[in-house]
């Protein structure tokens, strides 16, 4: 489901087969980008996000975010969480690119 909605964003997006103490996140094929997702009710955001934290450095990526399922909403409303200091240069970088476009 979740990849279905950012094929639309992104068309290289795929699930990731689970690979134990090896994985790099569940959904691949964005650049510079390390995606774990949950379906959990109980949000152990802390867990989930030192988890990512490890995916993306064995993947070698700047960035990375844990998706998680809000209960009866479509994947687009799911909710997406980063540490502060992955947010803070991925949005840096997005205005310097439309300050650049302009």
């Amino acid at each position: 489901m979740v990849v279905s909605y950012l094929l639309e964003w992104f068309p290289g997006a795929c699930r990731l087969p689970s690979t134990g103490q090896a994985d790099q996140g569940d959904i691949g094929g964005i650049d510079d980008l390390c995606v774990q997702v949950k379906r959990q009710h109980q949000l152990e955001l802390a867990a989930w996000v030192d988890a990512t934290t490890k995916q993306a450095e064995r993947k070698g990526v700047p960035y990375f975010v844990v998706v998680h399922k809000r209960w009866r909403k479509s994947p687009k409303d799911w909710y997406v969480t980063l540490p502060l200091r992955v947010f803070a240069p991925l949005y840096a970088q997005l205005l310097r690119s439309r300050t650049a476009a302009h």
